[in-house]
């Protein structure tokens, strides 16, 4: 797993060219961020501990574990069913508090997935944007008992995906997160995009953790 401040590469020279991006901003790191090959296809997690109460990290932590146990996700009803047993798994664990979730999965033709809460994906094409997460449900939180998965799913075309906690959507213009996309090397994007959010300090306001993959 990619620790605070590294930036991970992967390159699949037929279709795929990903990064990841992972800082530290509060005292607790608390943002999870991984690109899994399973059975065949490539899922992208990302999850953000609730701040303000217990056990934030223990429950994006669990969640990524959750998700690296599972075979397969066939359409975005099985990423909602799975979010719903990671609910109520952490809201019935002693150790683990609440925390946003976002399952993207990359198939053959298309993106699909589920997500609850703040953090937000992004798919930028030729001449436009789109996001995934748009009509999420912000809370409940994964943890809570409660939350209400929210599914998507587009065909896949050349395009790159941006998957990120609130530390970038929060801190970063949208137009200057579109601009840095199209203007960066896919294989440096997220710690690219993870600049526009640092601090004149050098630190940042926020944990933050972003995923990107350019599909070509």
């Amino acid at each position: 797993m990619p620790i605070d401040g590294d930036v991970v590469r992967f390159v699949q020279p037929m279709s795929f060219s990903t990064s990841i991006a992972i800082h530290r901003g509060n005292v607790e790191l608390q943002d999870r961020a991984e690109i899994l090959d399973i059975a065949g296809q490539r899922i992208f997690v990302i999850a953000d501990g609730a701040g303000g109460i217990s056990g934030g990290t223990e429950a994006a932590e669990w969640l990524m574990k959750r998700v690296r146990e599972v075979g397969s996700l066939k359409d975005s009803r099985e990423c909602c069913r799975l979010l719903d047993e990671i609910d109520q798994k952490l809201n019935q664990s002693a150790d683990c508090g609440e925390t946003t979730g976002i399952i993207v999965v990359a198939g053959d033709t298309r993106l699909f997935g589920a997500s609850v809460g703040d953090s937000a994906a992004w798919f930028f094409f030729f001449d436009g944007k789109e996001e995934l997460t748009r009509g999420q449900t912000r809370k409940p939180l994964l943890g809570s008992g409660a939350s209400l998965p929210h599914s998507f799913v587009r065909a896949l075309a050349n395009g790159i995906l941006v998957i990120a906690t609130d530390g970038l959507w929060k801190y970063a213009n949208l137009d200057l997160i579109e601009q840095r996309v199209r203007n960066s090397p896919a294989d440096v994007l997220a710690s690219q995009l993870a600049e526009l959010a640092r601090l004149r300090s050098g630190g940042f306001p926020d944990d933050i953790a972003i995923i990107t993959c350019e599909f070509t």
